[in-house]
């Protein structure tokens, strides 16, 4: 037997037969396919690292450009009300600003004859709050009614836009004394 055979036959081998010199290659060989694996997954994970932080980067980058544009905005904003002529013009900029924001609803089923359903269908429609209600015209609102199908048909909005500007006047005691008259939003 040639010393290759018993060097294979020994590091496939799993008899205790082979000597001091075959165990010692073999040792060898195995760390140094650790090293070779070890060497290869840290640099394959770094290189991962390395593309996640340039992606967190480049989001804060992002978030960063935002943030200046949005400050602008806020600067010329203010600026603008600053220049104003007079208060009652910065109050109208004021008032026009919060009633374009969509995210500020309120509960129009403070108003007699409205339930959680026919306020989904004015949200949709763009009547947020009750000066929109307010100022929406009767027949307006039936044809929102009737578009949304036969069980919203029966509804009567006569009242509707009289309720919410009593609403919008903050007139709480006088809108409940109302609506304790009227039967499902109609007049009795």
């Amino acid at each position: 037997m040639n010393n290759m055979q018993i060097l294979a036959s020994g590091l496939f081998s799993a008899a205790d037969s082979y000597g001091k010199g075959t165990a010692t290659v073999e040792i060898i060989v195995m760390l140094l396919v650790a090293f070779i694996l070890g060497y290869l997954l840290r640099k394959f994970l770094s290189e991962d690292k390395v593309q996640e932080g340039n992606l967190w980067e480049d989001k804060y980058k992002q978030l960063e450009k935002q943030y200046v544009l949005l400050e602008k905005q806020y600067q010329a904003c203010c600026k603008e009300v600053e220049e104003s002529s007079s208060k009652s013009t910065a109050l109208r900029v004021v008032n026009e600003f919060q009633t374009k924001k969509k995210n500020v609803k309120e509960d129009l089923k403070k108003v007699e004859g409205i339930g959680p359903k026919i306020e989904q269908l004015l949200y949709a429609e763009e009547i947020f709050t009750w000066d929109d209600l307010a100022n929406t015209a009767v027949e307006e609102i039936r044809i929102i009614l009737e578009k949304a199908g036969p069980r919203y048909k029966m509804h009567n909005p006569e009242t509707w836009p009289e309720q919410a500007r009593l609403a919008a006047q903050g007139k709480w005691e006088e809108l409940e004394k109302w609506q304790d008259e009227l039967k499902g939003g109609r007049r009795s």
